[in-house]
């Protein structure tokens, strides 16, 4: 199973998701593989996520792309309309030729001809949550943005435009009947088996949206960390390896972020890069010399064996918990 996660950004939307894969056998324990992309940019301005049965994601987001090709009109909007649809249809046929399964998934798109909304109560909450909330990071101080959409805007404004941003897109389509299910702006969702880590995103809420509102690598480090730690308190098994994160801005493409750490400084590296060019992304140990590309869920079925060996990175993990003794 998987988790995937989505953030609905002052300046964008960030999914987040595992890559693991497990394998059921009979009368054998689950294997799991750690190599399977769940996050995909399928246009300039919208990527899908997926949890659930790998093959009929893999059979729907097949005909989702081929799909794509002849059709005209390719803005979120048209594409909102279009693709709960398609999937009803195309799950309807896979269900009938295998069987009954569950698959859900997690679309994020941009409009760029338009800025992002917030509420001003909202804005108000952000920062009663930074003086005086609950969360586990403290600080003193108040991102300046949030400062200056209250100045710009009147004191009966109900919603408040955000500069510079495009409008986001969020929303869920869970199967059979794949109605979809938005999130506003600056909210968030999961799905998969690690759904529930959104206690932990909650908790997390302030840090994440509004630490260094639009510092991309701040956003995806603590949304990381933040469902990495819940996955691993819970100890659920199907989640792990490490988490691609795709953000999606007024920018040409979207972005693909990677990460790179070492722990402790100078001790175990890790990192996890995205070649443009083969879109792929890696896993790598580089102390160890351990590598795992991340492939597409319809290679990944081309690729698995009748005897399937483990084929898991745990890393990350197992080097903080070394670390820590």
């Amino acid at each position: 199973m998987s988790v995937v996660a989505g953030c609905s950004l002052f300046d964008g939307v960030l999914l987040a998701a595992d890559c693991r894969a497990t394998i059921k056998l009979p009368k054998c324990k689950d294997i799991h593989s750690d190599n399977v992309l769940k996050i995909i940019a399928i246009l300039p301005h919208t990527a899908i996520g997926f949890a659930g049965n790998i093959r009929a994601a893999s059979y729907i987001l097949q005909c989702l792309l081929t799909d794509l090709k002849n059709k005209k009109r390719k803005d979120p909007i048209s594409l909102a309309n279009w693709i709960p649809r398609l999937f009803r249809h195309r799950f309807r046929k896979y269900v009938s030729c295998h069987g009954n399964c569950t698959i859900n998934f997690m679309i994020a798109s941009v409009i760029k001809d338009r800025p992002n909304i917030v509420k001003r109560l909202e804005i108000f909450e952000l920062i009663r949550m930074i003086g005086f909330g609950n969360s586990p990071i403290k600080r003193n101080w108040i991102p300046a943005l949030l400062f200056n959409l209250l100045e710009k805007s009147g004191e009966k404004d109900e919603w408040i435009d955000v500069p510079n941003t495009c409008r986001n897109v969020l929303y869920t389509l869970c199967s059979p009947d794949f109605q979809k299910q938005e999130v506003p702006i600056l909210k968030f969702a999961a799905i998969g088996t690690g759904k529930s880590c959104i206690e932990e995103i909650q908790r997390y809420y302030d840090v994440i949206f509004s630490w260094q509102p639009g510092n991309q690598g701040q956003e995806t480090m603590w949304l990381r960390k933040t469902i990495q730690q819940f996955i691993e308190d819970k100890n659920i098994n199907s989640v792990g390896g490490l988490y691609p994160v795709i953000k999606l801005t007024g920018k040409k493409d979207p972005q693909h972020i990677g990460l790179s750490t070492e722990i402790p400084i100078g001790g175990t590296k890790i990192e996890l890069i995205f070649d443009p060019d083969s879109y792929q992304w890696k896993q790598k140990n580089i102390t160890k010399g351990k590598e795992i590309p991340i492939i597409m869920p319809w290679d990944f079925l081309e690729s698995i064996k009748p005897l399937i060996k483990v084929n898991t990175f745990n890393d990350l993990n197992d080097a903080y918990r070394d670390f820590r003794g």
